[in-house]
């Protein structure tokens, strides 16, 4: 089987994208473009102006922030199934973390003017997303509230 046809099932493990039905899935699939990557490639660079959403198909990434001083935070390390880039679909900030590749690494990619023509050719897109980005702020407030004294 090739990459393009385990892009519907690759896509059905993103949390982001788990409540669109499988015939919302297979268009993005359709979509959807691959890229390689080798060991210590930046896929994205924090600042730079967001224009995909990703999903590791192989491989291994780094996401971290840029602190200054040549300075980085680690904040994770994704394999297969992970996914970065999903608030570009929806805004247009700069990117928030830079990624980089640790090992050779396959990457689905998303372009946000496809996303956003799917989502205006079919609006249940966007309700099936928002529950999941509901519940992304409720978890990150419950974080918040937890780290307080």
């Amino acid at each position: 089987m090739n990459t393009q046809q385990l892009l519907p099932d690759a896509l059905a493990a993103v949390p982001l994208l788990s409540r669109l039905n499988s015939a919302q899935r297979a268009r993005l699939a359709k979509l959807a473009t691959t890229r390689k990557y080798r060991a210590s490639s930046v896929i994205v660079r924090q600042g730079d102006t967001s224009m995909s959403f990703y999903v590791i198909l192989s491989g291994r990434v780094r996401i971290e922030q840029e602190l200054g001083d040549n300075q980085r935070l680690l904040l994770r390390d994704l394999g297969p199934g992970g996914y970065f880039g999903e608030m570009g679909l929806i805004d247009d900030m700069p990117r928030s973390a830079t990624v980089v590749a640790v090992e050779p690494t396959e990457c689905a990619l998303l372009a946000k003017w496809d996303f956003g023509n799917e989502l205006r050719e079919d609006p249940d897109i966007a309700m099936a997303l928002l529950p999941i980005l509901s519940q992304r702020i409720r978890d990150l407030e419950a974080q918040r509230a937890a780290s307080l004294p």
